[in-house]
């Protein structure tokens, strides 16, 4: 009834016709004692279409993909009032109130440093892990985490009116203005199919009757509305893509329903982000540039990285990787500029030019990648450069998609990895730079614009916009428990490189339908055939039904997990 409200007929329609159809008939035989009914077979009917059901819910109930970026914010948050530190509901803070953040704790909303001095880490807003220094007067948005000392804040906008809310919003937005629907291959073929059906009942029925054969009207009628009944064809789409979601999400590939995946098998443009989506979340090449420190300086600068909760300063101290950690004196951790301290009566400096070098000028030339520079007792030693690791197999997955999708790389960083990237996307024009969650969003509604379906991939809140106005919008996760935008599927990041055999499997679970409505269909016409002429009796049609839609699943089913077995997915 739904369907016909809104205009439109889909496959509940003949099935609900059949279904009233073989219930009336079978009351009717009963009650006038005519017959014995069909109820037992309108029981098997409906176990079978229940289960269908619950099979594709079951298969992806695993994951709640609605979620909200308020739900990772604490559930209060410290306040100064009067003098006296409280604690407050996050949704009570408003503007004007004294909030304190300590370190790794998230600022829930946009306000001004009163005391302190920040290191910003934005990655759950962009996916970049670098922080950022804020001084006395800054200001800083929602989504921020402080990594460093205790800080005082004025929220200057609430949380549901912060800069975080705004960009959440506005991927909704983007979400309801973009056209994200492909027809479901059941809503067109069920819209012929019932108009067609209901033809052919109602011609036949009239046949017989206008030619004074009531009885062959009435069972030519009913026959074809229940032998018609598109049973096999309604289970063979969620029995299918309800096995294929439960495969692929055996394989760390979860997606919202069924629906993503027939969208997936239309994908002919894929975009990508590239922090967190092509590189590694928390790891990174590293490479010290200058004089070499020996293996006792190495375990001093160890022992004060390792002190530190900075992100170069982790990734330092795992790419030392030294056992022994020496017991530091005077140390000092300045945000945004670097850390020291006296070890052994050695003099330690890692952080900023300026910090180590102060305004002397080095013979080394600096490089464009992110650098951290070391002075051991006021004598300069050199810098380390950080640079992204790409994910394994990143070559191969991108040529292999590349053979039959037409793909783009939009980020949000600098230029600087450009060359790099060239060796992966070939032409440079289809790698894009700067880029703000708007121009992400803008980016996706022209591919669409061109008639093109489009696959993002993505992994921080600034990506949001773009995977809901994507036709498929997949969040790479390295912790799938970690925030993922709004979106249609999580990948597990160690299974980026199966990503060509996810899309080519969708496109086989397609084809598999496509076969099973064939043979439907050839059931169908049959039965049709002999229906229309008077001579198949209701109760032949109502037992034939329920036994091809057992036929319909057994083939459905089996041949999603052949076709998985050999495409390496359900091993």
């Amino acid at each position: 009834m739904a369907g016909l409200r809104q205009g439109r007929l889909n496959m509940d329609f003949p099935i609900s016709l059949g279904i009233v159809i073989m219930y009336g008939r079978s009351l009717f035989e009963i009650l006038s004692g005519s017959g014995s009914g069909y109820m037992d077979t309108f029981a098997g009917l409906i176990f079978f279409m229940l289960s269908g059901r619950l099979f594709q819910n079951k298969t992806y109930e695993r994951l709640s993909f609605e979620r909200d970026y308020k739900s990772y914010f604490p559930v209060a948050i410290t306040v100064i009032e009067n003098g006296k530190e409280l604690s407050k509901a996050v949704s009570d803070v408003k503007r004007g109130d004294r909030i304190i953040i300590r370190n790794e704790e998230l600022i829930p909303a946009d306000a001004i440093i009163i005391k302190g001095e920040a290191n910003i880490d934005y990655s759950f807003v962009t996916g970049e892990n670098i922080p950022i220094p804020k001084k006395s007067g800054d200001r800083i948005y929602a989504g921020g985490k402080q990594m460093g000392p205790t800080i005082e804040l004025e929220v200057i906008n609430e949380v549901s009116q912060s800069k975080l809310t705004q960009l959440w919003n506005e991927s909704n937005y983007g979400s309801e203005q973009g056209d994200k629907n492909i027809n479901s291959v059941v809503d067109r073929v069920s819209k012929i199919f019932s108009i067609v059906v209901i033809l052919i009942a109602v011609g036949a029925g009239g046949w017989y009757f206008f030619h004074n054969d009531l009885p062959k009207a009435l069972n030519s009628f009913t026959a074809v509305l229940i032998i018609t009944c598109p049973c096999a064809l309604a289970l063979s789409y969620p029995f299918t893509l309800g096995n294929s979601i439960r495969i692929l999400g055996n394989k760390k590939f979860y997606l919202k329903n069924t629906g993503v995946i027939e969208k997936l098998s239309h994908i002919n443009t894929i975009v990508f982000d590239k922090t967190g989506t092509l590189t590694k979340a928390g790891d990174a090449a590293i490479e010290f540039i200058g004089k070499m420190p020996n293996e006792k300086q190495k375990v001093y600068i160890h022992s004060l990285t390792s002190n530190s909760t900075h992100p170069l300063s982790r990734l330092l101290t795992k790419y030392l990787n030294q056992n022994t950690r020496i017991q530091i004196s005077n140390y000092v951790e300045i945000a945004g500029k670097g850390i020291e301290g006296i070890i052994e009566g050695n003099i330690i400096k890692i952080g900023s030019s300026s910090f180590v070098n102060g305004f002397q000028k080095s013979d080394l030339q600096e490089s464009n990648k992110t650098t951290v520079h070391l002075s051991i007792n006021e004598e300069y030693f050199g810098y380390y450069t950080v640079s992204s690791i790409y994910r394994e197999g990143l070559g191969a997955t991108i040529n292999n998609l590349g053979q039959n999708h037409e793909m783009h790389l939009l980020s949000g960083d600098n230029n600087s990895e450009r060359q790099n990237l060239t060796n992966y996307f070939g032409n440079s024009d289809n790698m894009h730079f700067n880029q703000s969650p708007s121009d992400k969003l803008s980016f996706i509604k022209q591919l669409q614009q061109e008639d093109k379906n489009v696959m993002m991939l993505g992994d921080g809140l600034n990506d949001a916009g773009a995977l809901i106005q994507s036709n498929v919008g997949i969040a790479v996760s390295d912790n799938i428990n970690n925030f993922s935008p709004a979106c249609d599927g999580i990948l597990d990041a160690s299974e980026f490189d199966r990503l060509p055999a996810f899309l080519k499997f969708a496109q086989s679970s397609m084809k598999i339908i496509y076969i099973s409505y064939a043979i439907s269909f050839l059931y169908n016409c049959v039965g049709i055939w002999f229906a229309v002429q008077g001579n198949l009796s209701p109760l032949f049609a109502a037992v034939i039904m329920p036994l091809s839609t057992v036929t319909i699943i057994l083939f459905t089913t089996t041949t999603s997990n052949l076709i998985a077995f050999k495409q390496g997915l359900n091993s």
